[in-house]
């Protein structure tokens, strides 16, 4: 009887893109003979802290239910908390539900000693440095704004200036421009979006920031 193998897969901020991690995961399968049904996607900037991501709790059921075996990129996909990754693997271990690393490039063996010391000893790990990466990035946003410097990805038509500090015209500046001018002209979103060419959500959101582009057009 064939298996029923799924894959997992998160990005929150940096590392593998969402489509390199689905093709690890494909290559990994192809050459342990697994054959993937479907990959959870999680999409981007889904938090390993939050337990309630709506992929992870779909694998979750889904593993109460059919599956043989579970194939990630690496084991922080399924969770940065290090109590919530040792419960999922032992929760795994007694469902007999196989759990494989294409970092690892192999399947975790809880059943050796030494294998249960060595994942507890990585969650703790990749939760703590985490927790310490994230509390460094907001150091750093409070030390910006303290200092009245933009920060975060800059808006549509905007980009940063050569120092990194302000965010000034870019490309597409001119569309900004003219989405404030048509929708202050009374057109509707979507006329907006037909005669500027920039999509209705993005349109919504320079109108929202027009006083920003308005400033930096003077």
């Amino acid at each position: 009887m064939s298996e029923t193998v799924v894959g997992y897969i998160r990005l929150s901020q940096d590392g593998k893109s969402l489509d390199r991690q689905a093709r690890d995961i494909e290559t990994y399968a192809a050459e342990n003979g697994l054959d993937v049904v479907e990959i959870y996607n999680e999409g981007r900037r889904a938090s390993g802290f939050d337990s309630e991501r709506p992929e992870y709790q779909k694998l979750l059921a889904r593993i109460k239910d059919d599956v043989d075996a579970v194939v990630v990129p690496n084991l922080s996909r399924l969770s940065r908390d290090r109590k919530e990754r040792l419960r999922l693997l032992l929760d795994l271990d007694r469902a007999g539900v196989e759990l494989h690393s294409f970092e690892l490039g192999r399947p975790v063996d809880l059943d050796d000693d030494w294998e249960l010391v060595q994942q507890s000893i990585q969650a703790t790990t990749d939760d703590v440095e985490k927790r310490k990466e994230i509390e460094r990035s907001k150091r750093a946003t409070a030390e910006r704004l303290a200092e009245g410097y933009d920060h975060g990805r800059p808006p549509f038509g905007l980009s940063f200036d050569e120092d990194g500090q302000y965010w000034v015209p870019g490309d597409r500046f001119h569309d900004a421009l003219d989405v404030i001018k048509a929708r202050e002209r009374g057109l509707s979103w979507r006329d907006v979006a037909e005669d500027t060419g920039v999509p209705k959500d993005t349109a919504r959101r320079v109108y929202d920031r027009r006083e920003r582009y308005r400033q930096e057009a003077n």
